[in-house]
């Protein structure tokens, strides 16, 4: 979509943050189911991340879709979740994933299942 350094700059009120510094390019976000937004409050932009986000997609993927550069995302996720449109789940640390030998032995097992 953005075609222009001026155009990001014009969809973020001229900000370049949010007031959510929890957000990274891998947080996850869902919209709230039922919501309604006033397209008033919300840009063109807004809501299409609210479209595209019935299903949970990470910044990143919503970013690439948009053509948006991933700072623009934050602050345009960043106002739809202080609105309530939108769940926001952070990354997973690494000491809450997985230990690698874990998931191999997970695919060995899987494969040996063919």
């Amino acid at each position: 979509m953005s075609r222009s350094p001026v155009r990001p700059y014009v969809i973020t009120g001229g900000r370049s943050r949010t007031g959510r510094n929890v957000l990274e390019f891998e947080s996850l976000v869902r919209t709230v189911p039922g919501v309604r937004v006033d397209p008033l409050v919300v840009n063109r932009e807004q809501l299409t991340i609210l479209e595209l986000c019935r299903e949970l997609l990470s910044i990143a993927e919503v970013a690439a879709h948009l053509g948006l550069p991933i700072s623009v995302l934050k602050v345009l996720v960043g106002d739809l979740w202080e609105l309530g449109a939108v769940q926001v789940l952070p990354p997973v640390r690494p000491a809450e994933r997985a230990p690698l030998a874990l998931i191999e032995e997970v695919l060995v097992g899987l494969r040996q299942l063919r």
